[in-house]
């Protein structure tokens, strides 16, 4: 690999093109890329994409640390993001070195990925993007645990009308169950988000749920949870004027 030679600047998201992996992503214009496993990145666009296809090229993941409205958060990343660029100016970059000195760093084996979907009450579901061992062993325990309260009772009821009939049909469909909550079970919670009219907000990597809810509250002060250790958020702005650009718009196209 040729030598990186470091600039005076940072690069900054001009266009996310439909379809693209930053759009996979949930990447939005105007957001930066400060760093790369943690180290501050000034060494251009073409550096950039270079390193990223490798990554793609050798099978391996990098944390790439972002910068969207004075708030860093980080996104782990196997793919060139196949976006335009623009680049920030020196004082831009300067006040962003200064404030990325502050951020508590992590690596990639610390992190797990995070998707946050969100209502127009700005309502939030966080959800780890791995797939839990529960669904498949006991999908019942695992729909309560998600509060599909709705679903679960679907689920007993069923059960109920196929351990009346046969008990090997209720083994069956047990079985056929528990295959298909452990393979499917991301779009499931996905699926379950966007009927409560939920969307696709922002995709990120954080070392737990409670820092993830504190990731997405920084973006929107005003973010709610059904379950949270923050408090509760601020009040609704008067202004009728103002409006939050952190988050994907609610009538955007939703990528997954």
């Amino acid at each position: 690999m040729v030598d990186k030679k470091e600039n005076n600047f940072l690069v900054k998201i001009d266009k996310v093109r439909k379809r693209s992996y930053a759009g996979f992503l949930l990447l939005k214009q105007d957001d930066i890329v400060v760093a790369i496993n943690n180290q501050f990145y000034t060494f251009g666009e073409t550096k950039l994409t270079e390193e990223l296809k490798d990554l793609k090229k050798n099978n391996e993941k990098a944390v790439m640390t972002i910068l969207r409205d004075n708030v860093f958060f980080d996104v782990v990343v196997s793919n060139s993001l196949g976006c335009k660029f623009l680049t920030t100016n020196n004082e831009e970059t300067e006040k962003i070195k200064n404030d990325f000195v502050k951020k508590e760093n992590r690596d990639l084996d610390e992190l797990k990925d995070y998707v946050a979907l969100r209502d127009i009450f700005r309502r939030y579901d966080v959800f780890d993007n791995s797939n839990s061992l529960m669904a498949g062993v006991f999908p019942p325990a695992w729909l309560a645990y998600n509060r599909k309260w709705w679903v679960l009772m679907l689920f007993i009821l069923m059960s109920f009308m196929l351990i009346s009939i046969n008990i090997f049909m209720f083994l069956l469909g047990w079985v056929l169950t528990s295959v298909y909550c452990y393979k499917a079970q991301l779009n499931l919670l996905f699926s379950f988000s966007m009927l409560e009219g939920k969307v696709f907000s922002l995709k990120f990597s954080a070392k737990s749920i409670d820092e993830a809810h504190k990731i997405v509250r920084s973006l929107d002060p005003k973010s709610k949870f059904l379950f949270s250790k923050l408090e509760e958020p601020e009040n609704e702005d008067t202004n009728e004027n103002k409006k939050n650009e952190n988050i994907v718009d609610e009538k955007q196209e939703a990528l997954v």
